[in-house]
């Protein structure tokens, strides 16, 4: 299975820090957006779909609905920046074996009972949980807002 441009969690998902840096250093040609909530949410989806930039296709999946486009041979695997919310949805995804080896932690809010351990990352218990599930299954967290930014290892963060 040939390996996904870039795989990122972003609770905003598609915004200015994606369509102005991701898109055009990545080189990538499809979005996918994987989250059951605005693939469920009409206005949410036409906020997305206005977001993404005129030349790139957009799909906007539940996370069962992305999984089986992920493993269709109907796209150019290389050229796909995959976007989740949360790290719920990225455990979901995995758990239907896609190919993700790597994923890109962009954003995680603030929020009731999260901890800041990034300037972009915060994350409560449950969180935490789920990315160490991910680590356990192999697969490399690197938290990183920009392309132009150092990424910074998430298993080291979750050690401190």
């Amino acid at each position: 299975m040939e390996k996904l441009g870039h795989v990122r969690i972003d609770d905003r998902l598609i915004h200015g820090q994606i369509v102005a840096s991701w898109v055009n250093v990545l080189r990538c040609n499809t979005i996918i957006v994987a989250d059951d909530k605005a693939a469920g949410d009409d206005l949410q989806k036409m906020m997305l779909e206005m977001a993404c930039p005129p030349n790139i296709k957009l799909a906007i999946k539940t996370v069962d609905q992305a999984a089986e486009l992920l493993r269709s041979d109907s796209l150019e695997r290389g050229k796909v920046l995959l976007i989740m919310r949360n790290s719920a949805s990225a455990l979901r995804l995995t758990e239907q074996d896609v190919g993700i080896d790597k994923i890109n932690v962009g954003n995680v809010s603030s929020g009731n009972g999260r901890q800041k351990y990034s300037k972009s990352v915060w994350l409560n218990a449950q969180d935490i949980d789920e990315y160490k599930q991910l680590l356990d299954r192999g697969i490399e967290l690197e938290v990183q807002i920009v392309p132009s930014e150092k990424a910074q290892n998430m298993a080291d963060m979750l050690r401190k």
